[in-house]
């Protein structure tokens, strides 16, 4: 598989490619968050997806944003979303850049092979050539398989969000 595998940029006039694995994203977060429903009806995944290209091509217009795509055969199959941003010091003493990983997706039927893994190294060596000393990214605290993957690329928790209603 390796042989016809790449990783490659995507330019931010090519976002639109990653529709359909935004959307498959979304519907994921969508079944495993079913808890969030009463605080606020989910969007369909096309109105999420036009929610989200917004602030991609709002992230790429700065050149410490940058997408990265996965091609098996010429198919994309899988992308991440990402930016480097200043970090200001807080509790810990933290890097003066910390890479955020905003979204991660690889399509369904090509989990489990390694591909996500393959991803997540290119993501965070593209942080170290950018400067960032540390990385972040939120999960949805229900989606045991992206806590699982994550916590085997090292990741550790940090931060627990809590939503309710005022």
């Amino acid at each position: 598989m390796d042989q016809h595998l790449s990783i490659r940029h995507v330019p931010a006039d090519r976002l639109d490619d990653l529709a359909p694995l935004w959307q498959a994203l979304h519907r994921h977060h969508v079944a495993v968050a079913g808890h969030l429903e009463r605080f606020s009806p989910s969007l369909s995944p096309e109105a999420s997806w036009r929610n989200r290209r917004a602030k991609y091509a709002a992230w790429l217009a700065s050149p410490d944003a940058f997408v990265l795509a996965v091609d098996v055969s010429g198919e994309l199959v899988g992308y991440a979303m990402a930016r480097v941003r200043e970090q200001s010091p807080g509790s810990w003493q933290r890097g003066a850049k910390t890479g955020v990983l905003e979204s991660l997706s690889v399509r369904a039927d090509q989990r489990g092979g390694g591909l996500g893994t393959r991803l997540f190294d290119a993501v965070r060596a593209e942080f170290a050539q950018r400067g960032a000393q540390e990385l972040q990214l939120d999960v949805i605290a229900t989606n045991a398989d992206a806590l699982r993957f994550y916590t085997r690329q090292g990741l550790v928790p940090y931060v627990t969000t809590l939503l309710g209603r005022c």
